[in-house]
């Protein structure tokens, strides 16, 4: 007969905080590769995809680039201290407020860029959560 096996988790305890902020190597370079490609789709955005490259094309890309990296190194240094509900909501606000930005860039109403952001914020923030509880 089968008998399942309790492992311990790899993850903290509940109320157990993280000592110092540690960020991998390897997530660090995940973060600047996607950054890098985060700033020059939004260059591309404003382009459309088309046409010369501008000064003021190359000053939004590398913005875009800064503060994205920027954001997601801020993600990374609090996610451990957060309990999972904070953990998932920052995940979304992350989420939903950077593919709000490059909708946005694209000429849509603001209207239409909020409801799209924040249907991207909850429904990833929800599947965040979902995988913040059931591997803790």
């Amino acid at each position: 007969m089968a008998v399942h096996t309790s492992l311990p988790g790899r993850h903290r305890r509940p109320g157990e905080r993280a000592t110092r902020p540690h960020v991998h190597r390897s997530s660090l370079i995940v973060l600047a590769v996607c950054a890098v490609l985060y700033g020059l789709y939004a260059e591309v955005v404003v382009r459309h995809g088309d046409g010369p490259f501008t000064g003021g094309q190359a000053v939004l890309a590398v913005v875009s680039m800064v503060v994205f990296g920027a954001l997601w190194y801020g993600y990374l240094l609090v996610r451990r201290a957060l309990p999972r509900e904070a953990r998932a909501a920052a995940f979304g606000l992350l989420f939903g407020g950077s593919i709000g930005f490059l909708y946005g860039l694209s000429g849509n109403s603001v209207l239409t860029v909020a409801v799209v952001s924040l249907i991207l914020a909850v429904s990833s923030g929800l599947a965040a959560f979902y995988v913040f509880y059931t591997h803790e």
